[in-house]
């Protein structure tokens, strides 16, 4: 699996490196900005290999997390390419409120996490993203609601809600019984 940095902090970088190696099976590629992470990105694959996931530095000088993201998520030759478009990108911010995760994933994020960064955190990103469990697209099919599985293209039909609504596994924050 390999695997793109893209962070300006020097023992950050060394610190992810140094997490990643314990996991082992892992190549790491740095890269200090946005613009070195786009770069790489468009630079042939013979000589930079294509990441298997991108961990982006929300904040970076020259180029932010944000502006990259929005770019390998909608120009060419990054949209053309076959395997960058599904690749997850991960970001990592300082600081995270509730509602954050909700505008990351919004602005071309896959997922998020905090810094300073866990070796647990981290792993556990790791073994969810390195499955292919990129969010699917909710998308109308003929004549029913479904997702398009990014990696294979195929429509699922989503099944239809059971009567209890579309949370059944929710816990319940109802009243205790004394029982």
């Amino acid at each position: 699996m390999h695997i793109l940095i893209a962070e300006d902090n020097c023992v950050n970088q060394r610190l992810l490196e140094r997490f990643l190696q314990r996991i082992g099976g892992c190549t790491v590629t740095i890269v200090g900005n946005g613009q070195q992470a786009l770069t790489y990105l468009s630079s042939p694959p013979a000589t930079c290999p294509r990441p298997d996931i991108i961990f982006m530095d929300i904040s970076m000088p020259i180029m932010g997390g944000f502006e990259a993201t929005n770019i390998i998520r909608t120009q060419p030759p990054f949209t053309t390419d076959p395997k960058i478009p599904f690749t997850p990108i991960i970001a990592m911010t300082a600081s995270q409120m509730r509602d954050e995760s909700a505008l990351l994933v919004g602005r071309g994020f896959d997922d998020s996490m905090t810094k300073p960064v866990r070796s647990s955190t981290l792993r556990k990103l790791i073994l969810f993203w390195s499955r292919g469990f990129v969010a699917p697209t909710i998308r109308q099919g003929p004549g029913q609601l479904g997702v398009v599985v990014p990696r294979t293209g195929n429509f699922l039909p989503l099944p239809p809600a059971a009567q209890w609504g579309p949370f059944p596994l929710r816990p319940f924050s109802g009243p205790r019984s004394l029982l």
